[in-house]
């Protein structure tokens, strides 16, 4: 049976099993073997398909500002649920939903989801310790940990990797606007959030870039496959 994504958001890492503790090493095992669970749990959109495809192409766009030659290292995959969420697992493994995807205004706002995802990877939020106070809810047998200062760091860094790679930071902004904006969304997380995001001195004109493109396309794949006629931020 699949488990519901509803309540997840944006809102970090799942660490699979209950496990506290993360370490550098080990960190590619763990992530493969959370995504495993996901695999059997949620329905994954197959490697070739055109959705997971856009996905990863826009991914690896991002990726390559900080790791160009291991870009083939660092795995997308988009579940088939219309709540929009995105997590990273860990080992650089990534997921997005098609309802993120039919929910953001543009690319540069996807990106921004993904290069969120990317920093908790690269500022090593999977080799330590869960903070102890960290937020911890569970999925079945995906536990999600939430902590407000690792989400703000993740939102820090992925204004660098967002400009580096030719978008615009301000879209980290706009896509948090955008899921408190959504009933039941966690208002108050989100907005302190912003608050930060709203300081950030990452304001310069981002390098030009030429996009993945096909976002259009893609969401309409997503609206032809569903049935359903989805909220889009505005």
């Amino acid at each position: 049976m699949s488990l519901s994504l509803a309540g997840l958001w944006l809102l970090g890492g799942l660490l699979g099993g209950g496990d506290e503790t993360r370490d550098c090493s080990a960190s590619a095992q763990a992530g493969a073997s959370t995504m495993q669970r996901i695999a059997e749990s949620w329905p994954l959109r197959f490697a070739g398909d055109p959705v997971r495809r856009y996905v990863l192409r826009l991914g690896q766009r991002i990726v390559a500002q900080v790791d160009p030659h291991h870009v083939d290292d660092w795995r997308f995959f988009v579940v088939r649920n219309l709540e929009p969420t995105a997590f990273a697992v860990g080992g650089n493994r990534f997921v997005v939903s098609d309802g993120l995807i039919a929910f953001v205004r543009n690319e540069s706002d996807l990106a921004a989801v993904l290069a969120h995802e990317i920093a908790h990877q690269r500022l090593g939020h999977f080799c330590d310790h869960a903070p102890t106070d960290a937020e911890r809810i569970r999925y079945g047998s995906i536990v999600q940990h939430f902590d407000l200062d690792t989400e703000r760091a993740a939102d820090a860094d992925a204004l660098h990797l967002l400009k580096a790679a030719g978008y615009d930071p301000g879209s980290m902004f706009e896509v948090l606007r955008c899921l408190s904006e959504r009933p039941g969304a966690p208002v108050s997380q989100l907005q302190a959030r912003m608050r930060v995001l709203q300081s950030s001195s990452v304001r310069d004109q981002p390098r030009a870039h030429v996009r993945v493109g096909g976002l259009e396309e893609i969401r309409a794949h997503i609206l032809e496959e569903s049935g359903s006629s989805l909220q889009r931020c505005q």
